[in-house]
């Protein structure tokens, strides 16, 4: 497992980050499940600690949300960066604290791994969908989308060993 450095990274500013264009959940579980033979670590999260956020990022699609956001930053959302979020996410962005609950604990590799295989396999077993906390109702298609497009931006500050 790699470590975080002492100081936090400026995740905005990282350069050397993986160009990452995942098509369904399987690449990004493929993706993950490679990196345990080893990484390196560009930002402030571990493998372990971002596959538990994906799949809890992922619930927030199969459970109705206690996650209460502003209603301008809802606005905000729903009219500027909805689409940008589903073409490409940049990194730096942070969390209100209303949302705090989406920043996972410190978890081992193959413990946050296997969190998300199992969250990946209830998401293509339950057909329903619940509101998006910041962009609102949201097709099937829009969700799947917007988890590849969150994935890639994280799992880009992960660098596969030789």
């Amino acid at each position: 497992m790699a470590t975080a450095s002492q100081t936090p990274v400026n995740t905005y500013k990282v350069s050397g980050r993986r160009k990452l264009r995942f098509q369904c959940c399987d690449d990004i579980l493929r993706d993950c499940e490679g990196l345990l033979g080893g990484y390196r670590q560009l930002g402030n999260w571990s493998l372990g600690k971002m596959a538990s956020h994906l799949a809890d990022a992922c619930n927030l699609a199969l459970e109705p949300s206690t996650i209460r956001v502003p209603w301008f930053m809802r606005f905000v959302a729903r009219t500027v960066f909805k689409k940008k979020a589903m073409q490409k996410m940049s990194p730096g962005f942070k969390l209100p604290k209303s949302a705090a609950a989406l920043e996972p604990n410190d978890t081992e590799d193959q413990a946050g791994v296997d969190k998300l295989r199992q969250t990946l396999v209830r998401w293509k077993q339950q057909e329903e969908r619940y509101h998006h906390p910041f962009f609102g109702q949201l097709t099937p298609e829009e969700w799947e989308t917007l988890m590849l497009r969150h994935a890639e931006m994280h799992l880009s500050f992960l660098l596969p060993s030789e």
